[in-house]
């Protein structure tokens, strides 16, 4: 009689649930002062959360660049978003998210990720700046 040996798949799955839970750090730069705000992102439920200087928490979702509506109601409306992520950014992915603040502030990211969730783009907030971004 044959015993069916044990599949030993706990790494992978551990592997998985940490890639898929974890947060990454976002920090944004104002392109003018330099000044930063601090947040995270998680690939997990698709969300990014900053927390202003004001301390307002502004949070959002993300979703992929090809199925984000981008539209006259945005703060990326008539910009050239090739020319904002450069064009040395093949075989990444890209994506969009808006975020909006208890107290009326909103945010649009544009960026562009690797496989393993880290990246970079730009931001711009309801006041008018822009931000570089990482992550």
């Amino acid at each position: 009689m044959r015993v069916p040996r044990p599949v030993h798949c706990a790494p992978a799955i551990l592997t998985i649930v940490a890639l898929s839970g974890c947060a990454h750090d976002v920090q944004l730069t104002n392109l003018s002062d330099s000044t930063q705000i601090q947040g995270t992102s998680t690939f997990w439920n698709q969300t990014v959360t900053l927390t202003m200087p004001s301390g307002e928490v502004v949070e959002g979702r993300y979703e992929p660049l090809t199925t984000a509506s981008i539209g006259e109601g945005s703060l990326f409306w008539g910009s050239n978003l090739g020319a904002l992520m450069g064009t040395n950014t093949s075989g990444r992915a890209y994506g969009y998210a808006r975020l909006t603040g208890s107290t009326g502030t909103v945010i649009e990211i544009v960026f562009s990720t690797d496989w393993t969730g880290h990246g970079f783009g730009v931001a711009k907030t309801s006041s008018g700046e822009e931000y570089r971004v990482m992550f």
